[in-house]
């Protein structure tokens, strides 16, 4: 299974689906794939196109497949290379 650190590496690469996601990241399996991507948006490090008439895959009946795109936290994380967003900055002292 793809961890988030992986996900975002691959996300890198510009947005994708679900299978152009899963070609990054070697042909992951896409049920393993689909829970990993919950979890990145779970975080708030990745979005997606996906509407409330999509599965959990991706797949949309008749509409285009959902498009899984990095957040302004996600690419932050990748480009530093955490699999985790960055820290919430200290309250302000007044």
């Amino acid at each position: 299974m793809a961890d988030t650190g992986e996900i975002l590496r691959a996300m890198r690469g510009g947005p994708a689906t679900l299978d152009a996601l899963a070609a990054r990241l070697g042909g992951a399996e896409r049920e393993a794939l689909t829970w990993a991507l919950d979890e990145v948006q779970a975080q708030g490090l990745v979005a997606s196109t996906a509407g409330a008439g999509c599965g959990p895959d991706g797949l949309c009946g008749t509409d285009a497949p959902a498009v899984f795109t990095l957040t302004p936290a996600g690419r932050s994380a990748a480009r530093a290379g955490h699999a985790s967003p960055p820290p919430a900055a200290a309250p302000r002292a007044r």
